[in-house]
């Protein structure tokens, strides 16, 4: 029998580092899991449940589509075929504007699927954080039983020094976690320590590591700064960084206020000539919309209600700039021909490739948003693929492989009420792998 403890993933609290204490090195009833992932109890997906920055509930950037995902809806394979006239013939722009149309539809997709997994994936934490509450509780239990037992007669001075490795380790661990504060003083007379103060400790040597990395990489200067802790190390440079942002600003008014060169002039008159063009590209397709949609001009009552709904499509492409949508609704309507896109006017495709361009690093960081925080709790590089799906599949499996886990626990829980089963246990070999397990993580 092996023992697992997770703990959350916490960069604010590093492990007291105490005569016994040492980091968690309580590995799953196998050593490894047959994935080869770190135990399942020490992975809380607490980055990755927070709310996109700037996106709250809404889907700023897509609408929920009408169609299965296996069926491509008319106006869809429309843009296909806009897009693919464009990629196969025609000019750079002509090209340039398929492979946005592409790219914009794609990101789409891939955010569309986040969204609907979304619910799915919430049920999933949730059964999964109930699963790891009852492991932790467990385990609570367990170290409440070695402390009780600890001064049985029946065992022998080995077995003790097994039983105090395990309480100190299992309720280090723990003691991270909410709710089990009454575990300290046993941790604490067991490893002849104070875990306040190792915890302490191990947070000043973290600021300091901290502190070194950031003056020798970004070339912060702390000066006579108290960064003792990674708290006060985070309001200092939280207070920096704030400090920047307003010097920034100042210089930006300052050069504004500047008297600029007629060359300098001339630059900004032109971008703001494009910039303007741009804007009226869209608000003209915006308004050819408008006026074939309009439900007051419609008499037919079930008319009009499937007008009225495709102008709040509309006024939401448009709102957010979805060029990409608007031109969907056009083929809808049959205001564009699919099969004659080439003669589209060249400069009237640079403002439309102006605004896809655009929009496409709005997907991208809203994407980034979403999947980011997934990458850090899956310990993925920022360029390996993932999908909602693995998302969802990795916190079933961790949880399932919990669920396990935490049965055996209890089964393990309940056996050692009977002190001749845990001295029995005690001197098995089992018992002495975990004694090395110990050791190494000691010296390493």
């Amino acid at each position: 029998m092996a023992i697992t403890l997770g703990m959350p993933y916490d960069a604010a609290r590093t492990p007291p580092v105490g005569s016994v204490r040492v980091s968690p090195v309580w590995q799953a009833r196998r050593v490894k899991p047959r994935t080869g992932r770190a135990n399942p109890a020490a992975r809380p997906y607490q980055n990755a449940t927070r709310t996109p920055s700037g996106s709250g509930d809404a889907r700023p950037s897509i609408q929920a589509p009408d169609q299965a995902p296996d069926q491509a809806p008319d106006d869809a394979q429309g843009i296909q075929r806009l897009a693919g006239s464009r990629a196969r013939t025609g000019s750079k722009v002509q090209q340039r504007f398929a492979r946005l149309i592409k790219q914009v539809d794609q990101r789409k997709q891939r955010l569309r699927a986040w969204y609907d997994t979304q619910p799915a994936i919430y049920r999933e934490l949730a059964a999964y954080r109930a699963v790891l509450e009852t492991y932790h509780r467990t385990g609570h239990d367990l170290v409440v039983l070695f402390d009780r037992v600890y001064t049985h007669p029946s065992f022998t001075k080995a077995e003790r020094k097994r039983l105090r490795a395990l309480i100190c380790e299992m309720a280090g661990d723990l003691l991270g976690e909410q709710g089990f504060d009454d575990l300290k003083p046993i941790y604490n007379r067991h490893s002849r320590s104070d875990f306040d103060a190792e915890a302490a400790f191990g947070d000043a040597v973290q600021a300091r590591m901290m502190r070194s990395m950031m003056e020798e990489v970004f070339g912060m200067d702390f000066g006579d700064a108290d960064v003792s802790s990674t708290e006060k190390l985070q309001a200092f440079t939280d207070a920096q960084l704030q400090a920047a942002e307003q010097q920034e600003e100042q210089a930006r008014e300052r050069r504004a206020r500047r008297k600029k060169s007629a060359k300098q002039q001339a630059r900004e008159a032109e971008r703001e000539a494009e910039k303007t063009k741009v804007g009226k590209v869209l608000q003209e397709v915006y308004r050819k919309l408008a006026v074939a949609l309009h439900p007051d001009l419609e008499q037919d009552p079930v008319e009009r209600a499937r007008k009225t709904e495709l102008m709040q499509q509309v006024n939401v492409a448009y709102e957010g700039s979805d060029l990409l949508r608007l031109l969907e609704l056009q083929l809808e309507l049959e205001q564009i021909d699919p099969d004659h896109a080439s003669e589209v006017a060249e400069d009237r495709l640079r403002h439309y490739n102006a605004i896809l361009d655009q929009q496409v690093k709005q997907l991208d960081l809203e994407l980034d948003d979403l999947e980011m925080p997934w990458r850090m709790e899956l310990d993925l590089p920022p360029s390996a693929h993932l999908s909602p799906a693995q998302v969802l599949g990795r916190i079933r499996e961790d949880c399932e492989e919990l669920r396990q886990q935490g049965a055996a626990l209890r089964r393990d829980l309940e056996k050692w009420q009977d002190v001749a089963q845990l001295k029995k246990w005690l001197k098995s070999p089992a018992a002495r792998r975990q004694d090395e397990s110990l050791e190494f993580d000691l010296f390493r």
